[in-house]
């Protein structure tokens, strides 16, 4: 303890004394409860708290206090057999944990974080070809595939678009294929006009040029242009014009080609201005990121003018354009991009999953179902502006017929998916959905591990980390051979690495409470073999569950952790870009404020887009907080 007290005798010069107080209190707390365990003497799970730097120092540094901190408040530890602390002496530890990730914006959303240049990715590209130019089909198919973003992350993650040589070779190419095959209305073309004598001549041409580019460029840009910037456009037309055997509209139609090729089409630009203040974004930059968000797409005429009007400067004009826009067909794109990504069902079609050759059942037309039943699930919740805790367990699902037999449900006759009724508690929510039970399956077989690390990782923002090297997979049957033991056994002897017990202890038994479905989602009595299913779960916090039933009652005790998820993912699916250690004010404001409306979808809607970070951008003279921030010292307990 002697070793402290300078420390904390420093820290009364600079911190007030409630502060010192909540850090001494963590210093006793470790003392008492985790250095046994995790010190310089006994690193269990690699953690020595004696030498972890603060959290709020580096971001490798505040994954471990995450993960601590959820060890605290899951009550994963101390370990059960361990004296235990009293829920106060937790919370106040968490409450310390917390205010030293925040840094020193607290509850106040102070950054809006940093955002890329972001390039359209393919599928805003065709969308946005597509309402620009009447142009069906999917243009950007001939472009390098996009990215994947990761875990946690989305393909509109604006530092993963790159952009490739072959991008820009193959990017002129199309831009000439789809302005040839736009419809005429749509490039807003003004014919030339005829001149005294009644002839259409070259600077009546040019005219209509200029006429016809200062009318498309503000649409395709999706911004206001300047007059020196049509003039830039220009002067390729006069380049073109003056050459033999070229036309005027061969001309144009050539600029036109050029303007889409240029970085103001390719890119959201996001204009800097001078100050060290973070900086409000423009009207249109706003109608930009709303359209996008919602639509995948450039906005149309309704946003256009609201930008015009200066509406989306304030709240409620972002507010009324988000209800219109939820309400528009076209923000079905928002449920199959997030909910395709978030929970990994569209990877389905990239044979990830069941092999068809092996498990009996699995059809092209059911896995397209299962693909899109969490899209309908989500388009509906934002439609009817349903509770977002749904998503969690429900009593009813979303299925076509083909699903709804594979379910064992009867009466679904259309062909389309419609709402139906479950009261058994074997369907409803994500974890029963047959996409994510397939997505988090072998080839040939159910995977505990898997559908455990899922539920960690997808619901629960608490990623295990990645297994030790030169771990051997666990055992497969070969040649129509049963498997020795069951799944369970060979798990328990295939963790019996102490390197491995501690993270599996934690992943697997929350995928056994899903053994109940096979490695198709299909409801069953007996395992893969035959054998008596084990679908009993023990978290390392001693809570005890069987089945699916009793799966979604223990995760709905962690609704207020989920709902923390769901706001990290739809935060960073709208801002094309990770969650930082900056946002964690803003996540926590927004998850407040959803509490508030009782998790209403359209609410989570509107709050992303009302955030500090939706609506505004850092300016680029400004250091990141965390490399600005001096960070209270983690605290050393003494032994």
């Amino acid at each position: 303890m002697k070793r402290i007290l300078p420390l904390l005798g420093a820290l009364a010069l600079i911190l007030p004394l409630a502060a010192v107080e909540d850090e001494r209190t963590t210093r006793d707390f470790i003392a008492k409860h985790c250095l046994t365990c995790h010190s310089s003497v006994k690193q269990k799970g690699d953690v020595d708290l004696e030498k972890l730097p603060s959290p709020g120092i580096s971001s490798e540094d505040d994954h471990r206090w995450e993960g601590i901190r959820r060890a605290l408040a899951e009550q994963e530890m101390p370990p059960p057999e361990k004296p235990q602390p009293s829920q106060a002496e937790r919370d106040s530890v968490v409450a310390w944990i917390d205010r030293q990730l925040d840094g020193p914006g607290g509850d106040t959303p102070t950054d809006p974080g940093w955002v890329t240049v972001h390039r359209l990715t393919r599928t805003e590209y065709n969308r946005t070809i597509h309402d620009l130019l009447g142009v069906g089909g999917n243009p950007a198919d001939a472009f390098p595939a996009d990215n994947g973003g990761g875990s946690g992350s989305f393909d509109n993650n604006a530092d993963m678009l790159y952009v490739s040589p072959i991008l820009m070779e193959r990017l002129l190419d199309v831009s000439l294929t789809v302005v040839g095959q736009a419809k005429p209305e749509r490039l807003n073309l003004v014919a030339p006009e005829k001149d005294k004598k009644g002839a259409v001549t070259p600077v009546t041409q040019r005219k209509a040029a200029e006429a016809s580019l200062t009318a498309f460029l503000p649409r395709a840009w999706r911004r206001p242009v300047t007059k020196a910037e049509v003039q830039t456009l220009l002067k390729l037309y006069d380049r073109a014009a003056k050459k033999n055997n070229v036309t005027h509209d061969d001309s144009l139609r050539l600029t036109y080609a050029a303007a889409l090729t240029s970085p103001n089409f390719i890119f959201r630009i996001e204009q800097s201005k001078p100050g060290t203040e973070v900086q409000p974004l423009t009207p249109y930059e706003i109608a930009n990121r709303l359209s996008y968000f919602l639509w995948s797409t450039m906005p149309d005429e309704a946003l256009f003018k609201a930008a015009e009007d200066g509406s989306l400067a304030k709240p409620e004009g972002i507010t009324a354009q988000i209800a219109r826009m939820l309400n528009d067909p076209k923000a079905e794109i928002l449920a199959r991009q997030f909910m395709g990504q978030w929970l990994g069902t569209d990877e389905l079609t990239n044979g990830l999953g069941p092999d068809p050759k092996i498990i009996k059942g699995y059809s092209t037309s059911l896995r397209s179902a299962m693909i899109e039943e969490p899209v309908v699930f989500l388009r509906a919740l934002l439609k009817d502006n349903g509770s977002l805790t749904d998503l969690i367990d429900c009593n009813y699902v979303y299925v076509n017929r083909e699903l709804a037999e594979h379910y064992g449900l009867s009466g679904v006759r259309a062909d389309g998916f419609s709402k139906v009724t479950v009261d058994n508690g074997q369907r409803g929510g994500l974890v029963t959905m047959a996409g994510v039970l397939a997505i988090t399956s072998r080839p040939a077989r159910t995977s505990p591990v898997i559908r455990g690390k899922w539920i960690l990782q997808e619901l629960l923002s608490y990623p295990p980390p990645p297994p030790p090297p030169n771990v051997p997979p666990l055992p497969e049957a070969e040649n129509g051979k049963p498997n020795v033991g069951t799944l369970r056994e060979r798990l328990e002897r295939h963790r019996a690495d102490p390197a491995c017990s501690g993270c599996h202890q934690r992943i697997d038994p929350l995928g056994f409470g899903l053994e109940n479905f096979d490695a198709l989602g299909r409801w069953r009595t007996r395992g893969d073999q035959g054998e008596t299913l084990d679908t009993i779960g023990t978290l390392p916090s001693g809570e005890k569950f069987d089945g699916p039933q009793q799966l979604k009652k223990l995760l709905k005790g962690r609704q207020d952790r989920i709902m923390q998820t769901v706001v990290e993912r739809m935060l960073s699916y709208a801002l094309g870009r990770g969650i930082e250690r900056h946002d964690r004010s803003t996540v926590r404001l927004i998850v407040k404020n959803l509490a508030a409306d009782q998790f209403h979808a359209q609410t989570l809607i509107r709050e992303v887009a009302l955030s500090l970070p939706f609506r505004y951008r850092r300016n680029p003279t400004i250091a990141p907080v965390a490399a600005t921030t001096a960070s209270t010292p983690a605290p050393t307990p003494a032994k």
